[in-house]
């Protein structure tokens, strides 16, 4: 999954107009489905094992949408030190306001824009994001290059000021990416100026235990 195609667009257009999108995101949606079934109901079929966004406890596995406390927010290694980048969800304030993917972002330069919340940079178990690319809805756009790692494959650098031409700017990819529970996801990016950026991965999530979903909108999942 994922061989590095993308294009830049306009996300309302590309999510209504666009059928080779449409076709992308049920191919993700599919494999991601396989893959969290024979992982955490193997003795199921897909269609048994998914129930969406109602699933019976224990029974089935959720989805939802990429939830901002999966994840952690910038750091730059020195104005920010990794130990003191926050989770995205109400208890940390990782994100401005909290539990959003809104950052302040407050110096420039090369850092890690989102990465998982785990030890390690990795989504926490129990958790799959099938990832289909990102959203940028910015009055201003201060992000101007991007790249990314997914465990131990790494993506080459993309120069995305071409979104500053869009009114509702966002990055879809040809194909999409899984990113399993317990692996690493580090997006990098080149920040040129101190700002408020919102950076949305798009896609869904996918989850084990109902439970851990259950709770107030924008707190932490445990």
């Amino acid at each position: 999954m994922g061989q590095g195609g993308y294009i830049f667009c306009e996300w309302d257009s590309v999510e209504k107009e666009v059928p080779l999108f449409r076709e992308a995101f049920r191919k993700l949606e599919t494999d991601t489905i396989i893959q969290c079934t024979n992982k955490w109901f193997p003795k199921k079929t897909p269609v048994e094992a998914c129930g969406y966004l109602s699933p019976k406890s224990g029974e089935q596995f959720g989805r939802t949408s990429v939830l901002p406390a999966l994840f952690r927010d910038w750091y730059d290694g020195t104005v920010k030190a990794e130990a003191a980048s926050l989770v995205l969800d109400t208890t940390s304030g990782g994100g401005s306001p909290v539990g959003t993917w809104r950052q302040h972002i407050t110096t420039n330069g090369h850092m890690i824009l989102l990465h998982g919340r785990n030890t390690g940079h990795v989504i926490p178990e129990d958790f799959y994001i099938a990832w289909i690319g990102l959203a940028f809805p910015n009055k201003q756009q201060q992000i101007s290059e991007l790249k990314w790692q997914i465990g131990d494959r790494k993506y080459g650098r993309l120069n995305i000021e071409e979104l500053r031409s869009y009114n509702k700017p966002a990055i879809i990819f040809e194909e999409g990416i899984i990113v399993e529970e317990e692996q690493s996801f580090e997006l990098y990016g080149y920040v040129e100026g101190a700002d408020y950026q919102r950076i949305i991965p798009l896609g869904a999530c996918y989850y084990k235990v109902k439970d851990k979903v259950l709770s107030a909108p924008g707190a932490p999942i445990t």
